[in-house]
């Protein structure tokens, strides 16, 4: 299925999406309220791609409305990050070939370990309708980081 267009990510901000970040997943809850998960995530260059399982509450959420935002920190200095804010569209993952890239690019393993025998994946890939990615003061210095890289 091809994917709509999205808002184009500031280049600037390319660099949080494919150093290992841990994004925060926000999707509507069916009583309105908002649920917020840590997830990891694939950049391609124009989309954000993140896995679940079907029997994860965020699928449910997203088949009710497709509505999305994620915040994604940089991983070692959570003054530059990029939010992106759109529509969600949901493909079956039956031969596990996006969970194995996640586990590959996140953990070095070709296959994703943790999954339950019947589990169902599914791809989220994230069309960007509003992206946020401020170059803001303390950017390039830290306070705190964790790490120096």
């Amino acid at each position: 299925m091809p994917v709509p267009e999205s808002v184009a990510i500031p280049e600037h901000a390319h660099d949080i999406l494919t150093d290992l970040p841990t994004g925060h997943l926000a999707t509507l809850r069916p009583d309105g309220r908002i649920s917020v998960n840590p997830v990891a995530l694939v950049f391609d260059g124009s989309h954000v791609r993140v896995s679940t399982l079907k029997s994860r509450f965020k699928y449910r959420n997203l088949l009710r409305d497709d509505r999305i935002s994620i915040s994604v920190p940089h991983r070692n200095n959570p003054n530059r990050y990029v939010e992106i804010r759109g529509r969600a569209i949901l493909e079956d993952d039956p031969d596990r070939a996006f969970v194995n890239e996640i586990a590959r690019i996140y953990m070095g393993a070709d296959e994703y370990p943790f999954d339950q025998p019947g589990d169902e994946r599914v791809t989220i890939t994230i069309v960007a309708e509003q992206v946020s990615a401020p170059k803001i003061p303390l950017a390039s210095d830290p306070p705190g980081a964790p790490d120096a890289s």
